[in-house]
């Protein structure tokens, strides 16, 4: 047998373990879109599921929320047109947000408005190939990116 409380949250009488909640746990957004490591996207879960490992770990397992967490969420600028949904990713605490960034020159770069989808998909390609490089030597020791000693 449950009730819930005066705050919405759902016990088991018996055993006191919190069943349901009324409203969204408030540490739910911490497994929000979760890194698994760079240059791959946040584990993305339903919100139900972030809601339901916060009630386990947070109300059940009784653990604290993060006191000096060295990550913070910002929105995905890319997200909505990626992916089609508000996702967040996850940058140092001292990194600055949107506001906090002086607007630069703007780039300038070629007008592909009337590039064909045979056009459209070459460029695709060639910028997956381009990035795939970078991020190769980025990775790669600092004798084969020229900066140490042979």
């Amino acid at each position: 047998m449950a009730k819930a409380d005066k705050d919405g949250i759902v016990r088991d009488r018996r055993t006191g373990i919190v069943l349901a909640r009324r409203n969204r746990h408030p540490m739910a957004d911490l497994f929000r879109d979760a890194p698994m490591g760079e240059g791959l996207p946040g584990m993305h879960m339903d919100p139900m599921a972030e809601h339901l490992l916060a009630i386990h770990i947070f109300d059940n397992l009784d653990c604290l929320p993060p006191q000096n967490p060295l990550y913070k969420q910002v929105p995905d600028p890319e997200s909505l047109n990626a992916t089609g949904t508000d996702r967040v990713i996850y940058v140092p605490i001292g990194t600055p947000g949107p506001a906090d960034v002086e607007a630069e020159e703007p780039i300038i770069v070629a007008d592909i408005s009337d590039y064909t989808e045979d056009q459209d998909a070459a460029l695709e390609l060639q910028l997956r190939q381009k990035r795939i490089a970078r991020k190769l030597l980025e990775q790669a020791d600092p004798q084969v990116r020229g900066e140490g000693d042979y």
